[in-house]
């Protein structure tokens, strides 16, 4: 048997053998799921969610049995926590990693208890979508038995905590306490929350919509930390509602990390969750520009499970889900931008074309069975065919509930793929390329996202996850004036090359694309950009073989190969070989660079040559407001008030990070000293 001790107080240390020696009798697993025993001091019952409880825990699996002795519990939940069967939160005194190695090591976790869904994997399945679609996080699933104080009261489900954390939303936390030099431009965790009134820390925007800052938390968080966040989503909502809200520059996307973007919403319509927009989690990192979407969370009245909206197999959550006060504000007028329409209509052919409905029901058929001895417990104390919140249809038996489930899932994929298709039928088309050669480029695979980078020979191409300033990342694209292109890595000045072997007068695809040194005369140099006919995105083909640019099967992995295959006329349906060419830095040799217009007031421009930044007003008075140099340690290495020219010659070389405040407007970029 195996037992570990996490201890209250020291005079558990003297009663472990005696509890060890009963805890195979007085504990066992009452089915082939790990069983979880809870313990409140003096069997206190648990009625508050603000308050804990003091509480023993004992997690009992094929294994043997794993003993807490410090933590609390209380209630959680919005709606949830006034039905009979209630979820709870445990908070251990000391970080734990609850469900092992490749989850968080953590103090909160969540018992979810999929009352309202008979089948119970509701919330475990939009999870697993997560996956799939190419979200950073994904909540973990753990079923078990649950005994309370002696009463076994249920199925439910081990999750994390929606936080800031390893594992959890993986990005940088604030300073605590918060210092002058803190870089807050990040991270911070917010909710887009319905029940934005009822918390502590929060906001609302000027279209109304309210926002919950999750982290920092609301016992530590600094005024000023409130209103840089308040102001940079403010920017994001006005840009959005611009008049140029879909240039890519200009617009809302300048704010958006497009991937987790549409990862979120194509699964939140797959999954035809009514509450996607009525709670939906976005985050922001430190020194990131964009704003990260999700996690997925809360889908119990997801999969047509609610029965105030009815059947929604085929109905838009767009159209038709809560929320349309929130989230939905955004969203629709993101969806009277064609790039958005067609990006998400490439979004779900992609997974659709990689088994997404299979991926689903492979699941469904798995928990089935994981949880078929559970769900008949359960069910014995919440009967399967009792209508406890608002679930659209009941059955006599679980079988028959899971076999709803699994209907809708094949019905819904149908009405995507036919809706989607129609609605991206009538968007613009994508625009020739035009090379600006003073900037340098990323090249960003649209099915993946991965960014265009070296090998660690530094030999061939492959995708990576997008590193800001990575110089391996960027990219020279030089018009050579004759319908094509050369494309040079920043790092090594190498030149990306085809090198597909000619057999029987064709040349042979799946050669993974090369690094050679720099020749024009190369025809398997020359690369033509041609536009696919909407999505704003593109085919890269090469001159002499005749073959485009393939993400190596569709992987999403760092380090994937990028390789020469087919060019034809199946391109527009294949997003492995569809490519967003993104301006990225000016080039040094270009003068003075311009780090960004902010507003119609004025520009800060960084010369490295000179080792000047400036702060340049277009009226007539100076600029006013104060900035910071640091370093990416954090460290301050220089502050003041803004003058039209900083001069920062007295740096050492390496990378800073620049914050501006300004008419309350905080602003941070980076700079590099040479």
């Amino acid at each position: 048997m195996k037992i570990r001790n996490y201890l209250w107080g020291a005079l558990a240390v003297a009663s472990l053998s005696q509890s060890s020696a009963v805890s195979a009798q007085s504990y066992p697993q009452k089915t082939n799921l790990p069983t979880i025993y809870i313990e409140t001091e003096n069997n206190q019952p648990i009625t508050s969610k603000e308050t804990y409880v003091r509480a023993k825990l004992r997690y009992v699996d094929a294994e043997g049995e794993t003993f807490y002795d410090a933590l609390g519990i209380r209630g959680r939940g919005n709606s949830t926590w006034g039905l009979a069967k209630k979820p709870y939160r445990i908070k251990f005194d000391k970080k734990q990693e609850f469900l092992g190695s490749e989850h968080a090591k953590a103090k909160s976790w969540t018992l979810i208890a999929n009352f309202a869904d008979k089948s119970l994997m509701r919330n475990a399945l939009a999870a697993h979508l997560g996956k799939f679609a190419g979200q950073p996080f994904t909540a973990a699933a753990q079923f078990v038995d649950l005994v309370l104080n002696g009463n076994y009261v249920g199925n439910y489900q081990v999750s994390d905590q929606v936080e800031v954390r390893k594992k959890r939303v993986d990005i940088v936390e604030q300073e605590d306490p918060m210092t002058d030099g803190s870089n807050i431009t990040g991270g911070y965790l917010l909710e887009i929350d319905g029940f934005a009134d009822s918390e502590p820390c929060k906001f609302t925007t000027t279209r109304g919509v309210k926002i919950t800052i999750k982290s920092p938390d609301d016992e530590i968080i600094d005024p000023r930390q409130v209103n840089y966040i308040r102001t940079y989503i403010q920017n994001f909502e006005n840009a959005l509602f611009s008049a140029d809200f879909t240039n890519p520059e200009k617009g809302y996307r300048q704010y958006v990390d497009e991937n987790t973007l549409l990862s979120w919403y194509v699964a939140s319509e797959l999954t035809a969750n009514p509450d996607a927009f009525w709670s939906t989690y976005i985050y922001k990192n430190q020194d990131d520009p964009k704003i990260y979407w999700g996690p997925l969370w809360d889908y119990d009245i997801a999969f047509n499970n609610c029965r105030r909206k009815g059947d929604m197999t085929r109905r838009m959550v767009l159209k038709d889900g809560y929320g349309a006060d929130l989230t939905g504000v955004w969203i629709r007028r993101m969806w009277e931008d064609p790039w958005f329409v067609n990006a998400v209509n490439e979004k779900w052919k992609s997974m659709v074309e990689n088994g997404v409905e299979k991926y689903l029901l492979d699941f469904i058929d798995t928990k089935e069975s994981e949880l078929s001895a559970s769900q008949i417990l359960d069910g014995k104390l919440w009967p399967v065919n009792k209508r406890v919140y608002d679930e659209y249809l009941l059955f006599s038996t679980y079988s028959a509930t899971v076999d709803f489930l699994r209907k809708f899932v094949r019905e819904r994929v149908s009405f995507l793929s036919e809706n989607f298709e129609k609605e991206a039928a009538g968007a613009v088309p994508t625009p020739p390329f035009e090379i600006e050669e003073d900037y340098y480029y990323r090249i960003h695979n649209a099915n993946t996202m991965k960014c265009a980078d070296l090998t660690l020979d530094g030999k061939a191409l492959c995708g990576n996850t997008y590193i800001d300033g990575t110089e391996s990342q960027q990219w020279n694209i030089t018009d050579l004036k004759n319908g094509y292109c050369m494309i040079t890595n920043r790092s090594t000045g190498l030149a990306i090359k085809d090198g597909a072997p000619l057999a029987n007068g064709t040349y042979q695809r799946n050669t993974q694309l090369s690094l050679a040194e720099p020749n024009s005369g190369d025809q398997r140099q020359q690369w033509q950009i041609v536009p696919l006919p909407t999505g704003g995105v593109y085919t890269i083909a090469n001159r002499a073989t005749g073959l485009a640019w393939n993400n190596s099967s569709g992987s999403s992995n760092d380090g994937n190969p990028w390789i020469s295959w087919d060019n034809d006329a199946s391109n527009p349906n294949k997003p492995n070989r569809h490519w967003r060419i993104i301006r990225d830095e000016l080039k040094e040799d270009s003068g003075v660079g311009e780090l960004k217009t902010f507003t119609n007031d004025y520009i800060v421009t960084y010369s490295p040559s000179e080792s000047v930044i400036r702060f340049i007003n277009s009226g007539d008075s100076s600029m006013t407001g104060v900035y910071s140099i640091s370093g990416l340690d954090g460290k301050v290495v220089s502050s003041g008030q803004i003058s039209d020219i900083i001069d920062i010659s007295a740096l050492s070389t390496g990378i800073y990070v620049l914050t501006w405040e300004t008419k309350g407007q905080y602003t941070s970029r980076k700079i590099v000293r040479y």
